[in-house]
Order: structure tokens, then C-alpha cells, then sequence
């Protein structure tokens, strides 16, 4: 039993000593890759879209020469959920702008949006598009994702992932965000 039990302590210590000793450098972890997916887009034309809501139907036509701030979410996700009030600031700081659109998408359903509207008070305009049109159109980065497309509907910005933590999250959109929107108006 002693013989079985010390070869099992072996066999673990050295599994343990390889794991230790790998190159973290030759590691890769997601937010890299997200990065280096982000900066991939950036330059790139946003894609062709099509979405209807009650305020009517929109393309990407409709945006040209406007700077746009796309933003993907949806209710379950807590990050999403924790910039959505400091969304809706920004919204209001740009919104009487001629050359500023901000829309977001989701791919919730019509009740999933009317909760999240009447919890936050949200007046930017929302369109829910079926989730494989979401991802094709975050560049597959998850949620929240946050786009802005300048005058020339070319990617400008690109950012994805976020904090619950609704103070860190307004101080993102409302300081790193703006920065980008502004840079591109």
C-alpha cells in the first residue's frame, strides 16, 4: 500500500513540476486573443445590416457620414446590464448631434427589451436582430461589445467584455468610449 501510495505522491509532484514550469509566454488567454480581434477590425468596413423596430427601418446606408456608436448586449448578460445607465448618459450628451447615431442591438425578445427600457430609463434607439446577425456583426466578440464606425463606415473603435461594477462602467463609457466617439467625429 505504501509503495502504490508513494508512486501516487510521485506521480503527482511531477505532473505538478511540468505544469509549473511551462513558458507562460507560449500560454494564450482569451483576452489576447479578443485584442488582437479587435484590433484586426479596426479599419475595416462595418458590414451590411438590415433591422426594424418601432421606430422603423434602418441600414447601414442610413449612417453615411455619421459617426456610429453600435452597442451589443442582452438582459442576462451583468456587464451589459452595468453600463446601460451610462449608456443612456452618453446618449444624451450626443444625441441633439447631427453627425452622431447610436443604436444597439440585441437578441432579445420584445418584453426582454421593454424590461431593460423601463429599468434604465433608456431612450437610444434598440432593435433586436437574430443572434448570429449579432455575432456576425460584433466581429464574434461576445457581449457587450461596443463598435464605433466612422463618417466613412469604416470600424473605429472596437471593444468587448466589461465589469459589473456599474461605477467602473461609467467611468469606461463616459471617459474611454466618448474619447473614441469624439476622435472620430
Amino acid at each position: 500500500m505504501r509503495i502504490i501510495f508513494s508512486g501516487l505522491f510521485l506521480l503527482i509532484a511531477f505532473i505538478s513540476f511540468g505544469q509549473a514550469s511551462i513558458n507562460p509566454k507560449g500560454s494564450v488567454n482569451i483576452d489576447s486573443i479578443m485584442e488582437a480581434s479587435a484590433k484586426a477590425a479596426i479599419g475595416r468596413p462595418f458590414p451590411e445590416f438590415e433591422a426594424s423596430n418601432e421606430h422603423g427601418r434602418i441600414n447601414k446606408k442610413a449612417f453615411k457620414g455619421k459617426v456610429v456608436l453600435i452597442n451589443f448586449w442582452f438582459e442576462g448578460c451583468h456587464p451589459c446590464m452595468a453600463e446601460m445607465e451610462a449608456l443612456n448618459e452618453l446618449y444624451r450628451k450626443l444625441k441633439d448631434r447631427k453627425d452622431f447615431e447610436f443604436i444597439s442591438f440585441t437578441w432579445d425578445n420584445a418584453e426582454a427589451i421593454k424590461r431593460v427600457k423601463e429599468k434604465f430609463g433608456l431612450q437610444f434607439k434598440i432593435y433586436s436582430i437574430k443572434d448570429a446577425e449579432c455575432r456576425r456583426l460584433n466581429q464574434h466578440n461576445g457581449y457587450p461589445t461596443s463598435i464605433v464606425v466612422d463618417k466613412n463606415g469604416k470600424i473605429a473603435y472596437l471593444v468587448c467584455g466589461g465589469t459589473t461594477d456599474k461605477d467602473k462602467a461609467r467611468e469606461f463609457v463616459m471617459n474611454e468610449l466618448l474619447s473614441e466617439i469624439t476622435k472620430a467625429l
